[in-house]
């Protein structure tokens, strides 16, 4: 099954809630992509950008060119 997990605005203030479980699940299944919209802190791990998408970024300014 394919699966993307979605982060929206999650910056590093508690990274273990949110940020850290996303990059591990994506790490350690090869049909997951990880994407990040976050204004001045969307990245990911080495070991998982070749299935990421960061978008550094004001999300309602996304949504509205959406």
């Amino acid at each position: 099954m394919h699966v993307m997990f979605l982060e929206l605005g999650v910056g590093f203030n508690t990274p273990g809630i949110i940020k850290y479980p996303f990059w591990k699940m994506t790490a350690e299944n090869p049909n997951a992509v990880y994407a990040c919209v976050n204004l001045g802190e969307a990245f990911c791990p080495d070991e998982i950008s070749e299935r990421s998408l960061c978008i550094d970024g004001d999300i309602a300014e996304l949504l509205k060119m959406l």
